[in-house]
């Protein structure tokens, strides 16, 4: 391929090995620095963003956590603020007091619910009821809660003395585990608890203090809280884990041994333990988690004094991330040897276009220096030239050639850095999305803490009404109506915080007629106010569809409210269309006349907080999309801006097989 590497004109050294050795040196030396560039580029941007996703999803964990204690606080609201647990309390009823507690115990889900007085002695324990009447003013959380007479709710250490008051000493007790990498080697035996603890005060009619109601709920063997982390933050990843440390122990966990037990009573490693116990720091990074490598996010859990006793944690499998880089990196060498074999083939090709012509030209020159002197170029200059010309227009060609391959290599290199660039913008979108659904988690959970104390007053007031009311009084079918609409703004609300975390629907049959009538029934004051006259084109035998009515019932509310609003300034007709879409569908259109949607605005109506209206959330249409998505459902909207509006939603008739078992199991 080289032909004769030395000169046999001068005896030196060919000019085409002289060409190829400096090509290759100028492709190798710089392919070498990009690769050992992109191999550390790629390795710190695929650890990263695997980091970054560990923080995000610790944030969650850490809400989920602390909804836990507000859910825990509501509850005791509830009771505290129940006119007859208040009267049992004044008449000092005992029995009667030591029913309500053991029975709101068992209903909410409590693992202790404690009556105090406001000298701090117990009045009587829903889960003990044959111990009362010890003072509990040492425990720093009562003796905060009967000084400051207000809600409060902490996370607390409790001793075994507190826990066998409680009977909850043998589910607390655990053997510690010796673990690898831990600060502390040995076991031992682990005699007390880390609680969920909150307390309530109690007044009377005339604000008068009666003590406050204490209840708590044990973390240890409470896999709860973790597997709601596992659920809601990592949904279908694999490898998502999550952990309540009290101290450096496991109490709950998802982490699983080698054998499929979980790893409760390890031990958190030593350089962890020093930095989030010891120094009261986050750890972002690697850690030996138990019997693997995870990339994990760590932060402390602290007790009302500010003390740190625990630790909340949050870890994903590196295996897989440790996979995906090195499949990266195998890619990006494979693809810049290939480009390096590209060009060198090119080199070698240009290498012999350039010495060729001027091998000829020295083999002329040589036979002329020999003595042949018949050996003359019968040109002159111009011919010369011309000759030059004709060589380099050959050269020429083959460069050109060299060159379309190389532009063709480009072209392919931009198409995969484009699509490159389309999967790393819309990897931006979920992110954004995240974001947004994990802001509406936040505004949910405030909206169900400020809403629900004044429905539950409502729904209180309003449900002894209705017991003081005889069958034949005419405004008890009023009193009905709040009780009954109380009870759905309630649900209305929950399924607000469902949506934010994704929660499935209730299913059960129901027919789609009827939910339209309902909804139709439940606007008829919008709908006369407005001047708005309602067209339906309901389609008669149309099958019952697997729903949850409520939310469906919420998604037409939306809509149509959104379409009277549209029609406010002048009315208009509202249209409501059901039908069979297609095979397993039903479709519902609702259609107004009014001003329409621009263009523009059409691509955001689904995002959470997007509105076009002054007094509008921009949660209405974001919370119907997530319903119909849950349901496997669809919306389509057509618009002409000035004319009016036509939305669409399209509902699945039967469950799907998955579907299908998610609904058997909530209905077991």
């Amino acid at each position: 391929m080289f032909g004769k590497i030395k000169s046999t004109i001068i005896g030196g050294e060919s000019i085409r090995l002289h060409l190829l050795r400096n090509f290759i040196i100028a492709i190798l030396i710089p392919s070498l620095i990009i690769c050992l560039v992109g191999i550390r580029i790629i390795s710190y941007h695929v650890l990263r963003q695997a980091q970054e996703h560990v923080v995000a999803d610790l944030k969650m964990a850490r809400e989920i956590y602390n909804s836990q204690l507000n859910q825990l606080t509501g509850r005791l609201r509830l009771l505290s603020e129940c006119p007859a647990f208040i009267e049992d309390v004044l008449s000092r009823d005992h029995k009667a007091i030591q029913g309500k507690l053991s029975a709101s115990l068992r209903e909410e889900g409590l693992d202790t619910l404690t009556l105090i007085d406001p000298q701090g002695r117990v009045v009587a324990r829903g889960s003990n009821p044959s111990f009362s009447g010890d003072m509990v003013l040492k425990d720093p959380f009562v003796a905060r809660a009967l000084k400051e007479k207000r809600p409060i709710s902490a996370t607390q250490i409790v001793g075994e003395e507190e826990l066998r008051k409680e009977g909850l000493y043998e589910r607390a007790k655990m053997n510690i585990i010796p673990t690898p990498r831990a600060k502390i080697k040995k076991g031992g035996v682990l005699t007390s608890g880390m609680m969920l603890k909150s307390a309530v005060p109690l007044f009377n009619a005339k604000e008068e203090f009666l003590g406050v109601l204490v209840g708590g709920i044990l973390l240890n063997r409470n896999f709860s809280i973790v597997d709601k982390i596992k659920e809601t933050v990592f949904e279908s990843k694999v490898g998502g884990t999550a952990t309540i440390f009290q101290d450096d122990v496991r109490i709950a966990t998802n982490v699983l041994h080698k054998d499929g037990t979980r790893a409760i009573g390890t031990r958190v490693s030593q350089e962890v333990y020093e930095a989030v116990v010891e120094q009261g720091k986050k750890w972002i990074a690697e850690a030996f988690v138990v019997n693997d490598w995870y990339i994990t996010a760590y932060e402390p859990i602290y007790d009302l004094q500010k003390k740190i006793i625990g630790i909340l944690y949050v870890g994903i499998l590196k295996r897989p991330y440790t996979l995906l880089l090195w499949k990266t990196i195998l890619i990006f060498l494979g693809t810049a040897l290939l480009g390096i074999l590209i060009v060198v083939y090119v080199s070698i090709r240009a290498a012999h276009y350039i010495s060729d012509p001027l091998m000829k030209i020295a083999k002329v020159a040589r036979k002329i220096s020999n003595g042949d002197y018949q050996q003359r170029a019968e040109i002159d200059r111009e011919d010369e030239i011309g000759y030059l010309a004709k060589t380099l227009n050959q050269m020429t060609d083959k460069l050109l050639s060299a060159q379309e391959s190389l532009k063709n290599w480009n072209k392919e290199l931009e198409q995969k850095v484009k699509e490159a660039t389309e999967e790393v913008k819309r990897m931006e979108r979920q992110l954004c999305q995240s974001e947004k659904l994990a802001s509406l988690g936040k505004l949910a959970a405030g909206v169900a803490h400020e809403i629900n104390n004044p429905l539950t007053g409502v729904l209180t007031i309003a449900s002894l009404m209705l017991e003081d009311l005889p069958e034949d009084d005419p405004r008890r079918e009023d009193v009905e109506t709040i009780v009954r609409e109380t009870m759905r703004c309630r649900k209305i609300v929950r399924g607000l915080l469902d949506f934010a975390r994704q929660s499935p629907p209730e299913r059960k049959p129901a027919n789609i007629n009827q939910i339209i009538e309902n909804t139709l029934q439940l606007l008829q004051n919008q709908i006369a106010i407005n001047n708005i006259q309602v067209q339906k084109e309901l389609a008669s035998g149309l099958p019952d569809i697997w729903v949850d009515v409520d939310q469906i019932q919420q998604v037409l509310v939306n809509i149509t409210l959104n379409a009277i609003e549209a029609m406010s300034a002048k009315g208009g007709e509202l249209t409501i269309r059901s039908y069979l879409f297609q095979d397993g569908f039903i479709a519902i259109d609702i259609t107004d006349t009014g001003v329409g949607i621009a263009m523009e605005d059409i691509k955001h109506l689904f995002d959470p907080f997007y509105t076009t209206k002054q007094s509008g959330t921009g949660l209405g249409l974001a919370i119907s999309y997530g319903i119909v998505q849950r349901h496997g459902g669809r919306i389509k909207v057509h618009s002409h801006f000035g004319k009016g509006t036509t939305f669409t939603v399209i509902l699945p008739i039967d469950l799907t097989d998955g579907q299908q078992d998610e609904s058997n199991e909530r209905q077991s």
